[in-house]
C-alpha cells in the first residue's frame, strides 16, 4: 500500500510529493524527447531514492487516445531496457495497446509484446488505461508479465452511477452523506473484485 503521485510532469512536483511523505511517485516524461526524458527521469529517481521513495517512469507518451496509444504505436523492448538502465526507475509504464479515459472496455492489448517486455526488463511493467480493457484481457496481460494495473475511469463510473441512481430515486434528497456513502461502497466493491482478479491471475 502506498500513497502514489501519478503522472507528474514537473520534477518540482515530484520533489514536493517526496517532501510530503509520498511512498511512490511517477515522473511522466513520455512527451519529452528521449534523451531529455532519460536525463530528467534519472535525476528525479536519484533524488527520490535518496529519500527511500519508489519511482515509476514512462517511455513513450501514455496519454489519451493518441500519442503512444495511436494504432500501431508500441514500446520497444530494447529501448525500454536502455531507458531503465540509464534512469534507475523501479517500474516502467509501457504502451501495449491501452488508452486513458476509455468508458467502453474494447481495447486490445499486445500480449506478445508484454511478454517480450517482461523478459527484457528487471522492473515491473505498469499498465495505464486499463479501464478500457476487458477482465479476461487484463487477466491475460497479468499472466504475460504485467505487474501494476492502473484503474481510474472504470472505478469512477461505479461511483458516479451510484450517485445518479440515488438522486434519481429521491429527487428531494439534499444530504450528500446519503448519496456519497453508497457511491463509495459501490466503488469499493468493484475495486475489491478487481484486486481479486489481478491477484488470482498473477498466481496462475
Amino acid at each position: 500500500m502506498a500513497v502514489h503521485l501519478d503522472h507528474a510532469e514537473r520534477p518540482e512536483l515530484v520533489g514536493e510529493a517526496v517532501a510530503l511523505g509520498f511512498g511512490s511517485v511517477m515522473f511522466d516524461g513520455g512527451a519529452l524527447p528521449y534523451e531529455e526524458n532519460v536525463a530528467i527521469t534519472a535525476a528525479v529517481t536519484q533524488n527520490a531514492h535518496a529519500a527511500g521513495v519508489y519511482v515509476e517512469g514512462e517511455l513513450g507518451e501514455v496519454g489519451g487516445k493518441d500519442g503512444a496509444h495511436a494504432p500501431g504505436v508500441r514500446t520497444d523492448p530494447d529501448e525500454a531496457r536502455a531507458f531503465v538502465e540509464a534512469t534507475g526507475v523501479d517500474a516502467l509504464a509501457v504502451a501495449v495497446g491501452s488508452s486513458h479515459a476509455m468508458t467502453d472496455r474494447t481495447a486490445s492489448l499486445d500480449l506478445d509484446l508484454i511478454a517480450r517486455l517482461h523478459n527484457a526488463l528487471d522492473v515491473p511493467l505498469v499498465l495505464h488505461g486499463s479501464s478500457g480493457v476487458a477482465d479476461d484481457v487484463i487477466a491475460a496481460a497479468v499472466r504475460a508479465g504485467m505487474t501494476k494495473i492502473n484503474v481510474s475511469t472504470h472505478l469512477n463510473g461505479f461511483f458516479t452511477r451510484a450517485v445518479r441512481e440515488k438522486l434519481a430515486a429521491d429527487p428531494h434528497l439534499v444530504d450528500s452523506r446519503k448519496y456519497l456513502a453508497p457511491a463509495r461502497d459501490a466503488l469499493a466493491d468493484e475495486a475489491a473484485r478487481m484486486l481479486r482478479l489481478f491477484a488470482l491471475d498473477s498466481q496462475s
